[in-house]
């Protein structure tokens, strides 16, 4: 009986019920997909039976934002609580595969494999306890050369054999790595990758910039660690390590703490919150739409209860409708996802959209959806069943005020949300190309990004020795105007380390580089002197140093000594200059203390300065003379793309919630366009006197969307402020931020405007035409 209702309903309601079911499977099929992305996030290193217990150790102060620390200083700090149950160190280049020789234990030939590499301390195992298949994971730590696979990289390596006591190499090297146990792969939204781990960490790692420090703990006693280590200050004077010490919980670290997170929690919230604002948009098309057909079903209803049918069976029918309705919506967003996994929408998020690894989400927003979609149906039910019989009989139906308001509010809810999407999606665009258009270019036309050619990690690639034969080989080309190299890359979360400046103490980030690297990246030296040529162990300050530090450059400052600690032993650093400011780091950060250093060390990173036009060539002539130098394969990228990794999350966020903003204004338009179908039905006689009348056919367009234009304007007056007021909170977690244009404001509101006027406009204009005749003989 229900079904056959719900089967009459369509075909006689086919326009309606295409739109309701259409709009509420796109708004699933996006609510699925911001679930999933949404519940990886939130899941993140949940994986780990001690998650709640372990805490990641950094610091963070106002002016300088996040950055790592010694992990010696920290580790000499927390292991004098009693408080801390554990401490472990892991490092690990998460910009670098490297690559291993395996030899076939057939034809005695070496096979190359690409794999992540990480260093551990001994407490890592008791830890974050690795699910151990084969083999005894203790015995990595009794020799240097002993690891630890997971199962990918086992089954990568040696392929169903067993791996416990096979031996592999690092590329290039003899010594022989042993294999004494394989875990349980870790899984995709993880902290942990999966891979090899190495029990080889050095005191003093002159690559300390890549060690993360954990702290294992009862979460009730984070409190008292952080007092006790703020009490030490009064003991050791400024150090910002007594001050400014933070442990975040492993779970909070993907969403809080930018060197190791993916995105922001802020990120993950603005994709939940337009996910729901979606469902309530498609939600509201459907009771709009119920309502609307409370007139033309209400004899229907009448009739069955003057056949006897019971009040409360005919109310729960009219629900299972919804019910039905959210089924089909369901089955028609299956497909939607599926092809979400193979699309657009895919490219910009982290978690896996597929159906089958998703079967327990799916079932759960399955279940949700129908009973959602059972509540939201006794609101249409109870109304269109509250009318008395001689109503439908008499023919004198008209929606109460109440209803009619209601169903306003509904219509300006949708607006609202449409409008405040497109004008916060479009500031998050202007605020990614304004750091696009920032990041990168520190000088003149010399520092343009995309005429720079970046070598990455050639450190593990090349004889150190050869490096400088290279670069001047390079120059050769007349393509290449320069050629310099550093340790560090652009947005590395480089180490914070500590200098003595006669009894002062300085805290600063350290950046290795070549005497040329100002003159290649056109950075002003505003006083002092640049780095020369045949020189080492000489410093060059940017201007923020010294205004955190309180350093005037005028009190003989320059050829003063620094005691630089953490590069593997104290060196006594000269101060030469000091740089105009500029962002080495993504422009989340402000500026941060940093001391440039020339210092005879193994380069990480080569840049290669082109003329424009001739990437071709360039790149061409570089892959040739490096052949010359290393049988290794070279890594190059341009600066620009390097650039635009780092602003990933910004680029995403501002395409997802585009996408699924303008989803958001074409399930508001479906369900407007439903709306005036059904008024226009409606008015037929109406519209027919209208024009018997005189009334012109734009008179009669005005008078069916004079209401539209009414909620449209009230709805604006509401997304303004609110798009305001979200956009400033959203920017200010940029140290260098857009302004908050006006245009934007007026071009989102134009836009929703403009699109829904057209397709409305389209359905009035047909009923305006219609003959006059045929809607008093239909009447």
């Amino acid at each position: 009986m229900i079904v056959r209702n719900f089967i009459i309903v369509l075909k006689r309601f086919t326009t309606s019920s295409i739109l309701s079911i259409v709009g509420l499977a796109i708004a699933f099929a996006a609510f699925f997909v911001i679930i999933v992305q949404t519940y990886y996030d939130l899941s993140y290193d949940r994986n780990f039976k001690k998650a709640d217990n372990i805490f990641l150790a950094s610091i963070y102060s106002a002016d300088r934002g996040w950055y790592k620390i010694n992990p010696e200083e920290v580790q000499h700090i927390v292991t004098q609580f009693p408080e801390v149950k554990n401490f472990c160190r892991i490092k690990r280049d998460p910009d670098f595969d490297h690559s291993f020789d395996v030899e076939d234990p057939v034809n005695g030939s070496k096979h190359e494999f690409k794999e992540e590499l990480a260093y551990i301390s001994p407490s890592f195992i008791g830890m974050f306890t690795p699910e151990i298949i084969t083999g005894d994971v203790h015995q990595m730590f009794i020799s240097e050369e002993n690891v630890l696979l997971t199962e990918s990289a086992a089954k990568k390596f040696f392929g169903k054999e067993d791996p416990v006591g096979k031996i592999f190499f690092l590329h290039g090297q003899t010594a022989p790595l042993t294999v004494v146990a394989v875990c349980k792969d870790f899984p995709e939204n993880c902290s942990l990758k999966n891979g090899i781990y190495l029990a080889h960490l050095q005191e003093n790692d002159p690559d300390m910039y890549m060690l993360t420090s954990y702290i294992e703990m009862n979460p009730d006693d984070k409190s008292k660690v952080i007092n006790k280590i703020h009490a030490i200050k009064q003991q050791n004077g400024e150090d910002p390590i007594y001050e400014n010490l933070k442990l975040i919980a492993l779970p909070d670290v993907h969403l809080t703490f930018p060197a190791e997170g993916q995105i922001s929690r802020s990120t993950t919230l603005s994709l939940l919150a337009v996910g729901i604002l979606l469902m309530i948009i498609a939600y509201i098309n459907f009771i709009n739409f119920a309502v609307a057909m409370a007139p033309a079903r209400l004899k229907s209803f009448n009739i069955r209860k003057i056949h006897g049918e019971h009040p409360l069976f005919l109310k729960f029918s009219i629900a299972m409708e919804t019910v039905f309705i959210s089924f089909l919506a369901f089955l028609l967003s299956l497909l939607f996802i599926y092809y979400s996994n193979n699309g657009v929408v895919k490219e910009f998020l982290q978690a896996d959209l597929s159906l089958a690894n998703n079967s327990g989400l799916l079932l759960a927003f399955a279940g949700v959806s129908l009973i959602t979609g059972f509540l939201v149906g006794m609101y249409p039910a109870f109304y269109s069943t509250h009318f008395k019989p001689v109503m439908s009989l008499s023919g004198s139906f008209a929606a109460s005020p109440r209803t009619k308001t209601l169903k306003d509010v509904l219509i300006v809810i949708q607006f609202t949300a449409a409008i405040f999407l497109l004008i916060t999606a479009g500031f998050i665009k202007i605020q990614h190309n304004y750091i696009q258009s920032r990041t990168g270019n520190w000088g003149g036309e010399g520092g343009r990004k995309e005429n720079i050619i970046l070598l990455k990690d050639v450190i593990y690639k090349i004889n150190r020795h050869e490096v400088k034969s290279f670069e001047n080989e390079l120059r050769k080309n007349p393509a290449i105007l320069d050629v310099t190299h550093s340790l560090y890359l652009t947005g590395d979360d480089m180490p914070v380390l500590t200098g003595y400046l006669e009894d002062k103490q300085l805290n600063y980030m350290i950046w290795i580089v070549e005497p040329n690297f100002f003159r290649f990246f056109d950075i002003d030296i505003i006083e002092g002197r640049d780095f020369m040529e045949d020189e080492e162990d000489k410093l060059i300050f940017n201007r923020t140093f010294l205004e955190k530090n309180s350093l005037d450059y005028t009190k003989d400052l320059f050829g003063k000594k620094i005691a630089v600690q953490g590069l593997g032993s104290v060196v006594m650093a000269e101060i030469v200059g000091i740089s105009k400011d500029f962002n080495f780091q993504p422009l989340r950060e402000p500026i941060k203390p940093i001391a440039f250093m020339k210092k005879q060390w193994v380069p990480a990173n080569i840049y290669v300065k082109i003329i424009s036009g001739n990437s071709n060539n360039a790149v061409n002539y570089i892959n040739d003379t490096w052949s010359k130098f290393s049988n290794e394969p070279v890594n190059i990228t341009f600066l620009d793309k390097w650039f635009d990794n780092l602003y990933e999350e910004e680029n995403n966020l501002a395409k997802l919630v585009s996408i699924f903003g303008l989803i958001t204004v074409i399930v508001a338009v479906m369900g407007v366009y439903g709306l005036i179908l059904f008024n226009a039905k409606s008015k037929r006689k109406t519209i027919a006197l209208h024009k018997i009348n005189g009334a012109s056919v734009w008179e009669v367009i005005l008078m069916l969307n004079r209401g539209f234009i009414i909620q449209f304007v009230v709805a604006y007056a509401f997304a303004v402020p609110l798009a305001y007021i979200v956009v400033r909170r959203w920017l200010e977690n940029f140290a260098y931020k857009t302004p908050v244009y006006l245009w934007v404001f007026i071009v989102g509101g134009l836009l929703v405007f403009l699109i829904t006027a057209l397709t409305v406009s389209y359905q009035s204009y047909k009923a305006a035409t219609a003959n006059p005749v045929e809607g008093i003989k239909t009447e």
